[in-house]
């Protein structure tokens, strides 16, 4: 028998997008891309780095706000100020 799999979505277009030269998403639209994305049903939303930017932070606690189905990613090196600011 055939181990039942489960595949899962993690969308990166909040924070990888933003590195395209020229792409700049401002705290409302990242909140409307999220809510799309969640509305499509993509299981994991990564919504930036916090420690980018005071904007970034800002969308990131937003985004975790919005009561979303899907669980809200906050990207983090392996660094404890990193840590601290994604659990934050």
């Amino acid at each position: 028998m055939t181990p039942k799999r489960e595949v899962r979505i993690l969308d990166t277009t909040l924070r990888e997008g933003e590195q395209a030269a020229g792409v700049s998403f401002t705290i409302d639209e990242k909140i409307e891309i999220a809510k799309k994305l969640d509305d499509i049903g993509v299981d994991i939303i990564e919504a930036g780095h916090p420690l980018v930017s005071k904007d970034v932070l800002e969308a990131v606690k937003r985004i975790a706000g919005e009561k979303l189905r899907a669980r809200v990613l906050a990207h983090a090196r392996a660094r404890q100020q990193d840590l601290d600011a994604a659990i934050a």
